[in-house]
């Protein structure tokens, strides 16, 4: 039957159970560390941000209706559009290059990779925009490379520059994709660069980066400090642990089966010209140095995978090239089902805790939960019940805020337990620990001298308030310390403290 149905109809059901499947999972797993820190971005919207341009909280603001709906599915729901818009956008873009089962298996492998599945297509990450404008913008490039109408020519190139430059405000990496258009304008098609209709667009995205310039001027450039530690040029400090864990995490987020058919379609282009060379250049143009950049980092500072992901699913187009001259691709088939089956496995671990053990000895219960990263996504809400009850017991409690010593748990506090409870949060410390509370605080009443909080910390990432909060308060008091519970097993431990005497009132200088 499969046989009989067209490359379209065979996307419309992939992109249907997709997209039911990443729906049921965005329902049913709580925030991790990031998406909860980047609902911030829109509960306090500006025109740019500590860590990252502002898109990521214009989609949550758009999807959720100016957080009119705040649960987990509405603020994951433009990211999960994104993802869908995505997989079709690979289809078009392979349909473009080659034929429409180039475009399918393109889809396909946008799919199968972690990346593309779950961080750009459905958590709420800066990629999932990010990935959409960059894939719109690659189709319309195009679409102006194979245009012979002068209108159509400005039209496409227009389209195409306006993508990247919303790419950009969606996440920096998306430079490069202006990059690679250059080197290709300068290398193949320098009588392009006499396009009036290119420098027009092209004030677009100065435009775009003016704003972000101008926002890091007004905010004593945090951002640009922090993300220059991140990503430094040049250092004596050799990391080839770094390295090997940025190469394992490439190969892990984009599917080790991806990782390796665009390898091979590389090696194999040389023999086999799958594709117009036109198209080969122009993908490895706006892939590779991007590539080669993240790994260049990695071999002085600490990289994450993610940060080269639309990369490897702009050569996955190349791949999907490839493997289209084959009649069958049995192995693909085989790589669908197993992600898809893993996807929904996956909510499963971390609702219900299936394999992973959990147990652990009394004396090292400050430790339990310390390997269980899933924990990251369950169990907030049990943090609510346990302070509501608790001051139920003290009512004296209730108009006290709560304190976090960082952004992480201090997103997780604010969403799931402070802001249903009508408290205030802040988080004390350094620029690094702070990120973008560092103005939250502002927004909101100073605290004064003598004032208290409450201060809540777990025992997978246990951080002792006389340790990290003895700069601010006097004194710490144990209020309560209480099991979470998954499946009936007690998974972590949680502990309420009482902060008493506030020492400094100018959070601005923390």
């Amino acid at each position: 039957m499969a046989e009989n149905m067209s490359n379209k109809q065979k996307l419309g059901i992939l992109i249907l159970i997709s997209t039911v499947i990443r729906l049921v999972i965005g329902d049913s797993i709580q925030l991790g560390n990031d998406e909860v820190y980047y609902w911030t971005y829109a509960k306090y919207p500006d025109w740019s941000h500590f860590d990252h341009p502002p898109m990521v909280g214009f989609f949550e603001q758009l999807f959720s209706l100016n957080l009119f709906f705040e649960s987990e599915l509405a603020l994951r729901l433009g990211f999960i559009v994104s993802g869908t818009l995505s997989t079709l956008l690979m289809f078009y873009i392979g349909k473009e290059i080659k034929d429409e089962r180039t475009g399918l298996i393109a889809a396909v492998l946008f799919n199968t990779s972690i990346y593309g599945f779950i961080i750009s297509g459905l958590f709420i990450m800066p990629d999932g925009p990010m990935v959409l404008f960059w894939m719109t913008s690659l189709l319309f490039f195009i679409k102006y490379q194979k245009a012979t109408e002068k209108r159509k020519i400005n039209l496409f190139l227009s389209l195409s520059l306006i993508s990247v430059s919303l790419g950009i405000y969606a996440k920096y990496q998306a430079v490069y994709l202006l990059f690679g258009y250059g080197l290709f304008w300068l290398l193949y098609k320098r009588d392009q660069l006499k396009n009036p209709v290119l420098y027009l667009n092209l004030c677009f995205t100065v435009l775009i980066l003016f704003i972000i310039y101008y926002w890091n001027y007004l905010h004593s450039f945090s951002g640009v400090s922090y993300h220059s530690e991140r990503v430094t040029l040049f250092s004596l400090d050799f990391q080839l642990d770094s390295f090997v864990r940025e190469v394992v995490g490439q190969i892990a987020y984009n599917n080790p089966y991806n990782y390796i058919v665009i390898l091979m379609a590389l090696f194999a282009f040389k023999k086999n010209k799958f594709v117009a060379l036109p198209y080969f250049r122009l993908l490895l143009f706006i892939s590779v140095p991007l590539i080669l950049t993240t790994l260049f980092f990695s071999l002085y500072r600490d990289t994450l995978p993610h940060w080269s992901g639309v990369a490897f699913l702009s050569l996955a187009i190349l791949a999907a090239a490839h493997i289209s001259e084959r009649r069958s691709t049995p192995v693909l088939v085989v790589t669908v089902t197993l992600i898809f089956s893993l996807m929904m496995i996956a909510a499963g671990v971390v609702n219900k805790g299936w394999g992973i053990d959990a147990t652990i000895s009394e004396q090292e219960k400050i430790k339990l939960g310390k390997n269980d990263p899933t924990l990251d996504m369950y169990g907030w809400d049990q943090f609510k019940h346990e302070l509501t009850a608790l001051e139920a017991e003290q009512p004296e409690l209730a108009s006290l805020p709560i304190i976090s010593n960082k952004w992480y748990p201090g997103s997780h506090l604010y969403y799931y337990v402070a802001h249903p409870m009508g408290k205030n949060l802040y988080v004390l410390g350094g620029m690094k620990d702070m990120h973008k509370y560092y103005w939250i605080n502002q927004s909101m009443p100073p605290m004064t001298m003598g004032q208290n909080g409450i201060y809540i910390t777990y025992s997978r990432n246990f951080k002792d308030p006389e340790k990290v909060m003895n700069s601010y308060f006097d004194q710490m008091k144990l209020l309560k310390e209480f099991p979470v519970q998954r499946s009936g097993r007690t998974v972590e431990y949680g502990y309420i403290y009482l902060l008493q005497g506030y020492k400094n009132t100018n959070l601005e200088e923390q």
